[in-house]
């Protein structure tokens, strides 16, 4: 089994790292403070579309080709895909309906060239009947209803990832490109999308405000020094590395 799927950061001398699933946690979160009411199944979903990587948690791995801990971006695809399956059937005994908007996030994550891959192409084929069996067997609401409540776990999912992927107070401009202009979702009451920006190490404004008053999160951040694979060693264990507490607050 391989090592973790991370979110990392990199700065001069060391590098943050982040677990997927307490970047998960942070999605779930959002979802909670929601400006709208939000289904208990829904919530579900968003706190747990990460839950793959849970026991891919216990270290991190290296990769060999760029001499860094391996990301969610560079892991590799096989070992990905059975992640994939393996956390979409363990939502799906907590929640079928959580478990169909998972499966069509997962399945969002592939397009062009790839999906005619084998693996991949049998990955989605087996997503897609996952979906139509809950549909069939669950009746939920309209499509648009189903749709409407997707892109909310897609909208808590990127701003969890801005929080994540970017350096604390970092300037607009030099922010990761995907969000740089804010985020694709558009709602009723944000019918041009949701933008952010941090106001400083720990605030970050969002226009228009998701939430009914300011939301403040805090969530653990691993260091390593950027030396760390340079030697031998192929794993680390999240044991032997310093963490601490990063704490943001979303504010109008």
């Amino acid at each position: 089994m391989g090592g973790a799927i991370l979110i990392i950061r990199q700065k001069a001398q060391e590098i943050e790292c982040i677990k997927q699933h307490d970047h998960a946690y942070i999605s779930g979160k959002v979802a909670e403070h929601w400006i709208e009411a939000v289904h208990d199944e829904v919530k579900v979903g968003i706190f747990e579309h990460d839950r793959a990587w849970i026991p891919l948690d216990e270290y991190i791995e290296k990769d060999p080709e760029r001499n860094l801990p391996h990301d969610f971006i560079s892991y590799p695809l096989q070992p990905k895909l059975q992640a994939y399956t393996r956390g979409l059937d363990e939502v799906q005994e907590q929640s079928a309906y959580a478990s169909l908007l998972c499966s069509r996030h997962y399945c969002s994550f592939f397009s062009g060239t790839i999906t005619s891959q084998p693996e991949v192409k049998q990955f989605l084929e087996q997503e897609r009947l996952r979906q139509t069996q809950i549909l069939e067997q669950l009746q939920p609401g309209s499509e648009e209803d189903i749709e409407r409540e997707f892109k909310l776990l897609q909208f808590c999912d990127d701003v969890s990832l801005y929080i994540c992927m970017n350096p604390p107070g970092i300037p607009k401009s030099d922010e990761v490109s995907w969000f740089r202009d804010g985020f694709s979702q558009t709602f009723s009451f944000a019918p041009d999308g949701i933008h952010a920006r941090w106001l400083n190490d720990t605030d970050i404004q969002l226009k228009p405000f998701p939430f009914i008053e300011p939301l403040t999160l805090s969530f653990p951040v691993y260091t390593l020094p950027q030396s760390a694979f340079n030697e031998r060693q192929s794993q680390l264990s999240f044991d032997q590395l310093p963490n601490y507490t990063q704490t943001v607050t979303f504010l109008p």
